[in-house]
């Protein structure tokens, strides 16, 4: 898009040139603002003429496999080398061998992995500290949500690192919707499929998305992690490939888990409505930037499902009941949390046995902190406290604050019912009295009990409700098996301001 700032742009090659391997590189940017192509371009081509090497580290399998590809096709393997973090914790916890030495440049893709994956996998700090202790190793951080590891560097590590930041823009999103219930999701679904549109489902739980998939197979394509033995069998691993590879799905229905939350790109302008629900606030915004917007008339609706007030108190008081034992042990020892806690573990897995060896040199056992992951539950209490104190859709105003909207936002009633559908319909055009009648029926405007299907009295209807629609007369013409046939009061829904006369 012309005239939004890259990351090109802030950083060139003399930038590089200062880089010291005594300072991390942290890059904050939004999504789709060329932190890859970064990477790709300008640090290679400086690599390369340097005789140096790139070593680039991703979180999620489906981002290795897309940047490999990428990579090869663009014959840039001689310089860049791909790994996960995860690979290197398993080296690490297993004491094989692996030399980073011969890295010049080692670069943490979506570093936010640290601390957003911490909340459920108990080793991310095994990687993180392999890669700060690399000797000769420049290490570049990027992330559009690196706002908590780059915290826990300055404040609990006490590293300075050198930050260079590209501003978000959340221009794309046309309109932020919040809604209540899972229900309303296939009502989304079947009118994305009606209009003939594209969208994206990003669902936190396999169990849930697969549900919602198996209602829309036919229009629909399925992908969770390769890891869900119950679930992964039911992904078409062709398809998700081949989508991979040009960056766009051809069914009208993307549904997919978390394990897209990051690196993947999606660039289709047909995609118009994007749908999350998802608790961690960091990978809802990686979900979000999966699609990569070319102009700045691509744009899409936004749908994100409610945590209200009584949902976050739950999950608080579950957070720092997970957060319990670990405080008791950061002020005594392993002997006094084991007399404290006898015979229990720490469901939460944030304290971990680590070997030591004693003054006789015997093999001994101590319990420790992830500091990590401790710091994660940390933010996340925090972050659940500003909600609640931000009134009753504090959720609601929070996010819409972090994604540039203040109040500019809508809260779909919790029992989805009329307002949600029409908000799914705007702009469909219903040509003859049948094609009406889902509309009639959703609206149950009755009169001494009979059903009302004037279009007069379903507006007046809309105008004492408040609902920002009015239902819209006009005439227009379709062609019907070769021939031209011309409809003289069909109806559409648009939106409309009651307040104004």
């Amino acid at each position: 898009m012309q005239g939004k700032l890259r990351v090109t742009d802030v950083i060139g090659e003399d930038e590089i040139q200062k880089w010291h391997c005594d300072t991390p590189i942290i890059i904050s940017a939004g999504t789709g603002v060329g932190k890859s192509y970064f990477v790709k371009n300008t640090l290679y081509e400086f690599a390369r003429l340097g005789q140096k090497k790139i070593l680039m580290l991703i979180h999620r399998r489906l981002c290795v496999e897309q940047f490999q590809m990428e990579i090869e096709s663009d014959h840039k393997d001689d310089v860049i080398d791909i790994m996960t973090y995860q690979k290197l914790e398993k080296i690490e916890m297993y004491e094989a061998k692996i030399n980073l030495e011969k890295y010049a440049y080692i670069v943490c893709d979506e570093f936010h992995y640290f601390i957003s994956d911490a909340g459920f996998n108990n080793v991310t700090d095994i990687s993180f500290k392999k890669i700060l202790e690399v000797e000769g190793a420049i290490k570049v951080f990027m992330s559009a949500t690196g706002e908590d590891v780059e915290s826990y560097m300055k404040h609990l590590t006490g590293i300075k690192p050198q930050v260079y930041t590209v501003p978000h823009d959340w221009s794309f999103i046309k309109t932020l919707f919040f809604y209540h219930n899972d229900e309303s999701l296939p009502e989304f679904a079947q009118g994305i499929i009606e209009r003939g549109k594209k969208g994206i489902f990003f669902i936190q739980q396999a169990k849930k998305a697969y549900k919602l998939y198996e209602e829309f197979k036919e229009n629909a394509i399925f992908n969770c992690s390769s890891h869900n033995q119950k679930y992964y069998k039911h992904v078409d691993t062709g398809k998700i490939n081949h989508m991979l590879k040009v960056q766009k799905f051809d069914e009208n229905i993307l549904i997919t888990t978390s394990c897209m939350d990051a690196g993947v790109n999606i660039i289709d302008p047909e995609v118009l409505y994007i749908f999350v629900d998802i608790k961690d606030v960091g990978s809802l915004i990686q979900c979000i930037g999966r699609k990569r917007i070319q102009s700045a008339d691509d744009t899409f609706d936004l749908y994100i499902k409610v945590i209200n007030n009584q949902q976050l108190g739950g999950l608080e008081t579950f957070a720092k009941k997970e957060l319990e034992m670990a405080e008791f042990l950061k002020k005594h020892s392993t002997q006094e949390l084991i007399s404290k806690y006898p015979r229990q573990l720490d469901m939460s897995k944030i304290i971990y046995d680590d070997k030591c060896v004693d003054y006789q040199d015997n093999q001994l056992c101590t319990k420790k902190v992830n500091d990590l992951m401790y710091h994660k539950k940390q933010l996340s209490i925090d972050e659940m406290q500003t909600m609640k104190s931000l009134g009753k859709f504090g959720y609601c105003y929070y996010m819409a604050k972090k994604l540039g909207k203040g109040h500019d936002y809508e809260v779909i009633r919790a029992n989805y019912g009329l307002e949600h559908y029409l908000s799914t319909r705007v702009g469909f055009i219903m040509y003859q009295t049948k094609d009406r009648n889902e509309l009639i029926k959703m609206m149950d405007v009755r009169r001494d009990g009979h059903l009302r299907r004037s279009r007069d009295i379903l507006n007046a209807a809309l105008k004492e409700e408040g609902l920002p629609y009015r239902i819209e007369e006009f005439t227009t013409s379709k062609t019907v098996d070769g021939k031209k046939k011309n409809f003289k009061a069909a109806w559409r829904i648009v939106k409309h301001d009651w307040s104004i006369k």
